[in-house]
């Protein structure tokens, strides 16, 4: 288990991602920056931005069964589909930042409510195995650091 300060970290960063995609998306305004793939089997950065808001609920869902089911399945999600059935590729950036940063806000707020003896309660995936309440908020972390670095990338494209 993570000490409490570095648990607090991870969620101080957590609710501060918002604004990182949004400093990052202020340098993204024009379409042409928006829809360059540089690698085609990674999002666009319009694409990302959808894709952020739509696992909010994806990571919510996870952390709320996992805190209230004993060792619950936890959902799968799959990012193909979701593009597909939300239109990333014609989704407004603007308007999926709005709600990624208010499902972000939920979400952090279910965080900061975790007792201490619950961080370990844990969850099954079925392609990773047992998942603690704590491992999702790591997991959490490193996809918006990952996708923060993506669109850095495709911004010196």
């Amino acid at each position: 288990m993570l000490p409490v300060y570095i648990r607090n970290n991870f969620i101080i960063a957590a609710a501060g991602a918002p604004d990182v995609f949004e400093a990052l998306l202020a340098h993204a305004s024009d379409p042409a920056v928006l829809d360059r793939r540089p690698d085609p089997e990674r999002f666009t950065i319009r694409e990302v931005i959808a894709h952020l808001a739509d696992w909010e609920g994806v990571f919510q869902r996870r952390v709320k069964s996992m805190l209230s089911e004993e060792t619950p399945e936890l959902e799968m999600g799959d990012q193909t589909q979701m593009a597909i059935d939300h239109d990333y590729a014609h989704s407004d950036p603007a308007r999926e930042l709005v709600r990624f940063r208010a499902a972000r806000a939920e979400l952090v707020e279910i965080f900061r409510g975790v007792s201490a003896d619950a961080w370990e309660r844990a969850g099954i995936h079925r392609n990773w195995g047992r998942l603690t309440v704590e491992g999702a908020l790591e997991m959490i972390g490193a996809h918006d650091g990952y996708h923060a670095a993506q669109i850095a990338q495709w911004l010196k494209a």
